[in-house]
């Protein structure tokens, strides 16, 4: 790697003036890719991108050789507040127990805002080090959370959780209010809500979250069809869910069911539609596609975290022929092992043999799209945001730029908001 810029002061420095970032490949993901080529940032933002040899200017250049220049990865489902659980918890095939001792050991060690933001900021420095730039993350806390997303580089969307069933559903209110408050002083992080699941909470809050998502024009996200015991919980209110509610403390004789599938409950809570992330969908028909489909819903699959647990295999496949905006996230640190996307599209390229061009369309523009943000992140647009991933690639002249999803490599560069960031290994 050759650098006229020396330092990181200096590319600090550079970050809203004018730079240029070389290397063997630049893939824009919307358009052609680029073999020996540049990309061109001023004031945050990306200007231009093209051949080297077609560069505006030499000075305030970066030369990254033998590497792929992307945008900033996208994670589209993840918890970076659980980020300090990593470990503490093995996910299980029984993911009633497990989501129960997970609930348990939240309560033990994140209770505190110290706590919290703490480990949101871990979740975050690991994140941008992973080259994710972008993050659909989940909070309990919005009023805890938010200001440690809001005073980073990262952008996204903070949704706040919603619990409002049993015993819990008269929070309702407050947790939706919680969720919607806008954050003050940043362009960066936007707002989102997130019903948690159809077990948690009950088809009238989740009728208002979409109507709410609806009148405000917010995304939502939603947990849907992540284990088998949810349709037996939605259909006919027993099972594993119903006995994990009871023995949280806070089942009741009052819980509204409609016996549909999870599926079918989020179309009747009016739920399936553009602005709503779907989070695993792992266990659908293909009838349930195509009303996803249909509706321009978007599904987060987890890759690794599917694994863990032992689901099914996912359809993932099927959804994007039948039109499905399938999207890429994490989870937690609680069921995954890192927050990168990168080494999930990797699983999926020495797994399932998936193609370059599609899995940086995943692990990218899909999850802006997603969220809300295609216009501003997800791809080298000029115009867009100047968040950046540099992947190094093997010194052999036969190199590819989809060997970043073979060879395992992890980003040697990271530019948020056209700012450099500190990469800790």
């Amino acid at each position: 790697m050759n650098r006229n810029a020396k330092s990181s002061s200096f590319t600090d420095t550079l970050s809203y003036n004018q730079m240029l970032l070389l290397a063997k490949y630049v893939v824009p993901v919307d358009a052609p890719v680029i073999e020996n080529g540049y990309v061109q940032i001023e004031q945050g933002r990306i200007v231009s991108l093209g051949k080297s040899a077609d560069r505006p200017f030499d000075k305030d250049s970066i030369d990254y050789g033998q590497a792929v220049i992307c945008p900033g990865f996208v994670n589209a489902h993840t918890h970076l507040e659980l980020t300090s659980l990593k470990g503490k918890v093995p996910p299980t095939a029984d993911f009633p127990a497990w989501i129960l001792q997970l609930v348990k050991l939240i309560h033990a060690e994140l209770s505190t805002k110290e706590q919290l933001q703490a480990s949101t900021q871990l979740g975050i420095e690991q994140s941008l080090a992973a080259g994710v730039t972008c993050v659909g993350d989940i909070t309990r806390a919005p009023s805890w959370s938010r200001p440690c997303l809001a005073n980073s580089n990262i952008c996204g969307v903070s949704f706040g959780e919603i619990i409002a069933t049993g015993k819990l559903r008269d929070q309702w209110n407050d947790k939706m209010l919680a969720s919607i408050t806008p954050i003050p002083d940043t362009s960066r992080i936007q707002v989102g809500l997130s019903p948690h699941a159809p077990y948690t909470v009950e088809p009238k809050a989740l009728r208002e979250c979409a109507e709410k998502s609806s009148a405000l024009d917010l995304p939502l996200c939603i947990h849907v069809a992540e284990t088998m015991a949810e349709a037996q919980f939605t259909q006919h209110q027993c099972g594993p869910l119903q006995q994990y509610l009871a023995d949280l403390g806070i089942w009741d004789d009052e819980v509204e069911t409609l016996s549909l599938t999870p599926i079918d409950l989020a179309e009747a809570t009016g739920l399936l539609n553009a602005r709503t992330i779907i989070a695993h969908a792992n266990y659908v028909s293909d009838a349930d596609i195509n009303k996803l489909a249909t509706s321009k819903t978007s599904v987060a699959y987890c890759p690794r975290t599917h694994e863990a647990f032992g689901h099914e295999p996912h359809l993932y496949r099927d959804m994007m022929s039948a039109g499905v905006n399938v999207a890429i996230g994490t989870d937690s640190l609680a069921s995954n092992p890192s927050l990168s996307i990168l080494e999930e599209l990797q699983l999926l390229r020495q797994r399932d043999g998936i193609d370059a061009q599609m899995l940086m369309e995943m692990g990218t523009i899909n999850g802006a799209k997603a969220l809300g943000l295609g216009d501003q992140v997800g791809s080298l647009t000029p115009g867009k945001s100047a968040d950046v991933a540099v992947v190094s690639l093997s010194n052999s002249q036969e190199c590819h730029w989809g060997d970043m999803f073979r060879d395992e490599p992890s980003p040697v560069a990271v530019y948020a908001d056209g700012k450099a960031i500190n990469i800790k290994k």
